[in-house]
């Protein structure tokens, strides 16, 4: 094979690379849990102008490693420089600035060609520390987002209140407009019952009984966390409630009761029952609310009060935000809510307190440069439960910044993107694809996915988030006050004081492609009947350069597989929590996904733990997509997962399934056979010395059933929607079978989650499949996977050797451990084929397609993208 052997340099900018043969990554990871690279690379060509400015902190910060768990906070002031020309000399025509984090908005369009910049560290005595000069190109071609400047931003903010929520000058006109909107009722009927349930003090109310018997004290301040949250959203929720119900009506007895209950509820933070820091924020919250709709009625010292509290969180908030998030892959609790908590409070208090110019200075410019999404291909690489937690955020910041400015910031490419993401991962009445913690939870799109792409669907004009909309709202027409008030998802209020009509266009889901590859992200969906997803069979897969790190699994070139809408072979595990012993042993670890394990051991936890998608083709009778982990495995070396295996007590060890690399080549390849339902995967493995590879397969539902021959091994799995997908595998090396139901780890409810009826959840077992080889240096492992409903019997495949025939379809591949991988694919006609051959062409793909009446041909080599941090 002619791999051709790549040692990537921090500074060299990935598409430098030649797109021939196969590239073999060496690098240890391909993003980094806190900056290392400069952004733009060197040598990069430019997707977007103005391009945003990035570089490594001079003092770089994890920060908090777990919720609960102080860490000592060193991070002093700093003062960086920067300057950007044309000329590499930097003598003419240069644009400069000085600033107190490490990233640059210029807020100008650069005109085409090289463009050249450096930054700078300026120490206590005013000596600039400079980096190397980069280069980067801007093309005519290159897509144009310029948002305005902050000043510019700053010179339009209404000077009167309310400013957040709504603007003044609208607010008789949104009064008149809700007049007789059920969803805006709803704000006056939550509020009228909190005049009539007096609220007792916290210590009253949180319930302590189980939290005291833990003993490992991430698990006993994490359940605290879980318990004081309990009472504190529910009061968050009912204040915002009151405020709203406020500005529909302007009746001062919600003022009078908003500030009763928020003044009890402020005297809170000196409890010892109060904890993280997302209680925090939701103070923060709930006093910017009031104080921004209330203001007109505040007394002096109830308005002092709002403003001490937001002033001392607020600059908690942004102390730990500086220096730290702008250069951080993904900072969980800041992204999902608490970044745009500390935004709406810094604009509520412009010009009202002076922490607050500093703060939108921040805001804003951060937002400017890292979001909406942390990379450009609209997915979501935390998966679809924690996706949801982001979606106020992703509407409400961008709804503000362009009411404001007059600027459209949903013309950001992202959000286009992303409706396709919300769209794919998660159809219509379908459980989601299974990536990411929490992904079990997800059986079907809720309120909060139906409201935001009713939100993208407006902002963007999108006529694929209204087909999805009213595709689900032709079932449930009620579907977006399910989630009414909810938390972090709830777009009530957005839809309320909207100015943006929902498309009139018809569409259907039914004319988007059958695929969808997110390769930024590394995850991809196949469908049959996208549009009709009580006969749709899916796969979903997941390789990506994020790696185990944040709320990501380790299950690089793992697949899933769907009918009707519910899951067959499907990731195992129950979210027990962020890193208890079931949850690091497995949920999050390999071996609860269909993927490969090697001598029992599983992929690294941690950016370190990397997967990549190098080919893919979307295409109308035949797609393909090649995921790669061949650097997915080892010990786990990764510094905030080492501490927080040190404070949970995970142990990264032989036993548990972490050891020394033994992997040299791992890709899996995917096929998907027209509308069939047949899925070929092929996998390539090649180990640095024999090892036994064990390909997995799980089924959460229904127990799975095992036929071994001398030809094949079939694994049948079934879903209660009638569903089933038949695995027939094949091995270039002998193997043996086993069967399982239970797990390696067993889940305890130690949270005392709940169901609908107050009792405690009981986790069932799940069932587990290994086929596990002899011990071999190289193996190939073939998969033909039928996945169809009751309307069809399962598909027969006929072997003759190594050509394979079912249905209308042939495969041949290599399935010894001798010569080059390959795999050819083809239909009975020949206008649809695949083509992989390791060792010709220098391991190219060659895909034959029939597109809209023309036959279309495709030569597909190894792409690396541009990965932001």
């Amino acid at each position: 094979m002619k791999h051709l052997i790549l040692l990537l340099s921090f500074l060299l900018p990935y598409q430098a690379y030649a797109q021939e043969s196969i590239l073999r990554i060496t690098h240890p990871t391909l993003m980094h849990e806190v900056r290392k690279t400069p952004s733009p690379l060197d040598g990069q060509t430019i997707t977007m102008n103005p391009p945003r400015f990035m570089w490594p902190d001079k003092y770089p910060h994890l920060g908090q490693v777990l919720d609960g768990i102080e860490e000592e906070d060193f991070k002093p002031e700093v003062t960086y420089r920067i300057r950007i020309s044309r000329d590499p000399k930097f003598k003419s025509n240069v644009i400069t600035a000085e600033r107190k984090w490490a990233f640059f908005n210029p807020h100008q369009v650069f005109e085409k060609g090289k463009w050249y910049w450096q930054h700078a560290y300026v120490n206590k005595s005013g000596k600039e520390e400079w980096s190397p000069v980069y280069y980067f190109y801007i093309y005519e071609t290159t897509h144009v987002f310029n948002p305005p400047a902050l000043d510019e931003l700053l010179s339009k903010l209404p000077q009167t209140h309310p400013r957040i929520l709504l603007d003044a000058k609208d607010w008789e006109q949104i009064i008149q407009r809700n007049k007789n909107n059920p969803e805006a009722w709803g704000y006056r009927v939550r509020a009228d019952k909190c005049l009539s349930h007096p609220l007792k003090h916290l210590q009253e109310e949180i319930d302590t009984t189980e939290v005291v018997k833990l003993t490992n004290i991430v698990q006993y301040r994490s359940a605290l966390i879980r318990e004081s949250r309990k009472i504190v959203d529910r009061e968050e929720a009912n204040i915002e409630a009151i405020v709203r119900a406020y500005l529909l009506t302007k009746d001062t007895k919600y003022y009078r009761e908003g500030m009763k209950r928020l003044t009890e509820i402020l005297s809170w933070k000196d409890s010892k029952y109060f904890a993280g820091d997302f209680n925090l924020s939701t103070i923060l919250s709930m006093s910017t609310s009031a104080y921004d709709g209330f203001y007109h009625l505040l007394k002096p010292a109830e308005k002092e009060l709002l403003l001490k509290c937001i002033r001392d969180n607020g600059s908690k908030f942004f102390h730990e935000y500086v220096n730290h998030l702008e250069n951080r892959i993904a900072d969980n609790h800041v992204w999902q809510m608490t970044f745009r908590i500390l935004n709406m409070a810094a604009f509520a208090t412009y010009g009202e307190i002076p922490e607050a110019a500093t703060w939108v200075d921040y805001c804003y410019n951060e937002w400017v440069s890292r979001l909406p999404g942390l990379n450009a291909d609209g997915g979501w690489h935390n998966g679809d439960s924690y996706f949801h937690v982001h979606i106020r955020t992703l509407i409400e910041v961008p709804a503000f910044y362009s009411r404001v400015s007059g600027f459209d910031f949903f013309a950001d490419p992202w959000y286009n993107k992303n409706a396709l993401y919300v769209i794919y991962h998660q159809p219509p009445f379908s459980k989601s694809a299974g990536h990411g913690n929490s992904h079990e939870t997800k059986k079907k799109p809720n309120g909060t996915r139906v409201g935001y792409a009713d939100a993208l669907a407006r902002e963007c004009n999108n006529p694929w988030a209204a087909a999805y909309v009213r595709t689900i709202q032709e079932r449930e027409p009620n579907i977006m006050q399910t989630t009414f008030l909810g938390k972090s998802g709830d777009l009530t209020w957005y839809r309320c004081t909207t100015n943006k009509p929902f498309p009139t266009e018809q569409r259907s889901l039914a004319e988007l492609p059958s695929t969808k590859v997110f390769n930024e992200t590394g995850v991809a969906t196949m469908h049959t009947a996208l549009g009709n997803i009580e006969k749709n069979a899916m796969l979903s897969f997941r390789s990506s350069p994020y790696g185990s790190t944040s709320h990501a699994l380790a299950n690089q070139n793992s697949f899933n597989t769907f009918y009707g809408g519910k899951e067959i072979f499907y990731s195992s595990g129950h979210r027990t929590g962020f890193t208890d012993d079931h949850c690091m042993y497995a949920y999050r670890n390999t071996r609860a996904h269909n993927s490969i394990l090697v001598n029992g051991m599983t992929q690294k936890i941690g950016t370190e733990g990397y997967g990549w998608i190098p080919r893919r083709y979307e295409g109308e009778n035949i797609s393909y997509m090649v995921g790669d982990a061949s650097n997915a495995y080892g010990k786990v070396t990764s510094t905030i997962w080492l501490k927080r295996g040190k404070y949970s007590g995970t142990e990264y060890t032989p036993e548990k399934g972490w050891a020394k690399n033994k992997v040299d080549f791992f890709r899996r390849h995917i096929i998907q056979l027209g509308s069939t339902g047949l899925y070929v995967i092929y996998d390539e493995l090649k180990g640095k010395k024999p090892v036994k590879w064990s390909y997995l397969l799980h089924t959460v539902e229904l127990p799975m059933e095992v036929k071994e021959s001398m030809q094949e091994v079939t694994v049948t799995g079934r879903n209660k929607a009638g569903g089933t997908s038949v695995a027939h595998l094949y091995c270039s090396a002998q193997t043996e079978q086993a069967v399982v139901d239970t797990f390696f780890c067993e889940p305890t409810n130690w949270k005392n989650v709940t169901n609908a009826q107050g009792k405690a959840v009981k986790y069932p077992n799940h069932w587990h499949f290994s086929s596990t080889t002899t011990p071999c240096k190289t193996a190939r492992f073939l998969t033909i996977m039928d996945t169809h409903g009751k309307n069809r019997s399962d598909m027969q495949v006929v072997r003759q050797g190594d050509r394979f025939t079912v249905g209308d379809w042939t495969i041949s591949c290599n399935l010894s451990d001798k010569g080059e991988s390959a795999i050819h694919v083809t239909d009975k006609t020949g206008k649809a084929s695949v083509s992989y051959d390791a060792g010709k062409q220098e391991g190219r793909t060659q895909v034959t397609d029939f597109v809209k009446g023309k036959q279309v041909e495709k030569t597909l080599a190894d792409y690396l993208p541009d990965f932001e941090i």
